[in-house]
């Protein structure tokens, strides 16, 4: 896409912003310094920021007051050990989701805008906790949506040529049910075997009958134990076992029969065994929907390819929910960058950032021609 001149002017300073935050990545609930650093930057813009934990709220005056447009970027890094070679990479963790890009292109658009002021008042939303511990919700607890009528996001896709964008009105990203199965048993050693309560068989059986969970919505939905872990030594009966459960789904109602089916299935194992079993929730996000209007909006300031959903999850999902939104896949991939989201290698190169401050910059200009959806109470 062509960039204009106002954006390809700020191309150093999104370089060293990404860069920076590179080098800093702090896990979910614990980007203090990153909340730090944001809200420095957006000072010595003189913008005015609050903070929600770690996390960072801004307000930016347009020059008409009758909206409130949203832009979200996460802030969290992950536990992997960067195997990049970068000299900017950091020495424990790794943004490795691409979120340094996230938060570098937001901060970029916010510089931007202090120079051209938006169209309608713009919230800036750098959002902590995305990676697992719900920091949407929290975010929106801490009033990050209060007053706002739509709202907008990009997810670096390695998978997507570097310069194109893709995304889809309806289901984009599945929602998920994180669950931990607990088998609780009775402890023997195997010579006497009878007279334990085998928790590590229960758990096998479980996972054997793991595909019942969904076998009448299965082209729509996806079930996974990726952890196993039971007993303490190979002659004696496992008294308890845990499986790392994921469930993945793009309609509501096939994730809660699909739980009900995994009740089901564990009540007959109990019934056979005499292995108790506990279900623990540990994360629970909605599917993300992309809203049509929104989605207009975007496809009216640059070319937008239509693309299937992902059984990947996004929290952005909790702001959709609440007001029409849009989250759209900005394309890294080229000679160079193919590793895949969440590798010790990912990377990208920092022009494809300038396409998403470009559209940003675009739609805070854009009038808006559409009626959108109102508010969810």
């Amino acid at each position: 896409m062509e960039i204009s001149a106002e954006v390809e002017e700020l191309f150093g300073t999104l370089v060293s912003t990404r860069r920076a935050l590179h080098a800093m990545p702090e896990l979910s609930e614990c980007e203090f310094k990153t909340g730090d650093y944001i809200a420095a930057r957006l000072k010595s813009l003189g913008i005015r920021c609050r903070r929600v934990h770690t996390g960072v709220i801004a307000d930016i005056k347009g020059e008409e007051s009758g909206r409130t447009v949203g832009y979200r970027a996460d802030i969290d890094g992950l536990p992997v050990k960067e195997k990049t070679g970068l000299d900017f990479a950091a020495a424990e963790n790794m943004h490795a989701c691409g979120h340094d890009g996230h938060t570098a292109m937001l901060l970029t658009f916010a510089q931007l805008l202090t120079e051209r002021r938006p169209l309608y008042n713009a919230r800036l939303i750098f959002q902590f906790g995305e990676e697992g511990t719900g920091g949407a919700e929290k975010m929106i607890e801490g009033g990050a949506l209060d007053g706002v009528d739509e709202i907008y996001a990009f997810h670096l896709c390695p998978e997507l040529e570097k310069g194109r964008f893709a995304s889809a009105s309806g289901p984009l990203f599945a929602g998920t049910v994180e669950f931990d199965v607990i088998f609780s048993g009775v402890s023997a050693h195997c010579a006497v075997k009878e007279r334990g309560r085998d928790a590590l068989a229960a758990a096998a059986e479980f996972v054997s009958r793991l595909g019942e969970m969904n076998a009448a919505f299965r082209s729509n939905t996806l079930v996974h134990v990726g952890r196993l872990d039971a007993g303490t030594a190979r002659n004696i009966v496992a008294d308890r076992a845990t499986a790392y459960c994921t469930f993945r789904f793009f309609d509501t109602a096939h994730m809660e029969a699909g739980m009900m089916n995994a009740e089901r299935i564990l009540g007959e194992i109990t019934a056979a065994t005499g292995v108790g079993h506990e279900i623990a929730v540990r994360t629970v996000y909605d599917p993300l929907i992309v809203d049509g209007t929104a989605l207009r909006r975007v496809r009216d300031v640059a070319a937008i390819e239509e693309c299937p959903p992902r059984y990947t999850s996004e929290d952005f999902s909790a702001y959709c929910k609440r007001v029409p939104g849009c989250l759209v896949w900005l394309g890294t991939k080229d000679e160079n960058y193919t590793a895949p989201l969440h590798s010790d290698k990912f990377g990208f190169d920092e022009r494809a950032l300038l396409g998403g401050v470009e559209i940003y910059y675009r739609l805070s200009r854009a009038r808006n021609a559409y009626v959108l959806a109102p508010r969810k109470k």
